[in-house]
């Protein structure tokens, strides 16, 4: 998938920078406080624990749904399971989760935490995506839909056209 870029934002010559406006005054400083809030939880997890938010979030994912595969951790995530399944393999490289047979169905392979795994857990806070997840199901469906849309006319208006983005904080 390739990654979103947004067009180059700088002032044309032919026009001075615009003046300070009120009117974004409020939602720049929104957006502010949420991505710096997100970004410090972000740094925070990953100085106690070793791991990005969203090996975190995968890795707390496994614990709260035990005999989970790859397909369901995606869902729970809200990413296609081609992203979910990079997250995995590098907690696997990790040693913090593997992949076996369900016993029930051995057709199936599920995700289950290594010692390792339930030990970062111990020490680890909340993921800043579970917390995000969290507070996006708090708003009314109206709110939600109304966010989607300023968010979808903000990405139209940086020029931002890729399909699906990585997890919060996934380091490539």
């Amino acid at each position: 998938m390739r990654r979103a870029s947004p067009r180059t934002c700088a002032p044309s010559p032919a026009r001075p920078a615009p003046s300070r406006d009120g009117a974004i005054d409020e939602p720049l400083l929104r957006l502010r406080r949420v991505i710096e809030a997100l970004h410090t939880s972000a740094r925070t997890v990953e100085r106690r624990t070793g791991i990005t938010n969203a090996q975190l979030f995968m890795l707390h994912a496994v614990k709260t749904h035990p005999g989970a595969g790859v397909g369901e951790l995606a869902r729970l995530a809200h990413v296609q399971q081609s992203t979910a399944s990079i997250v995995v393999r590098r907690l696997e490289r990790a040693d913090l989760v593997r992949r076996v047979r369900d016993r029930a169905d051995e057709r199936r392979v599920v995700v289950q935490l290594t010692a390792g795994g339930r030990k970062v857990l111990r020490r680890a806070p909340l993921p800043p995506t579970a917390c995000l997840l969290t507070a996006l199901r708090t708003l009314s469906p109206r709110s939600r839909t109304t966010l989607a849309r300023g968010l979808a006319a903000l990405e139209h208006a940086l020029g931002i056209t890729a399909v699906e983005g990585r997890m919060l904080f996934e380091h490539r």
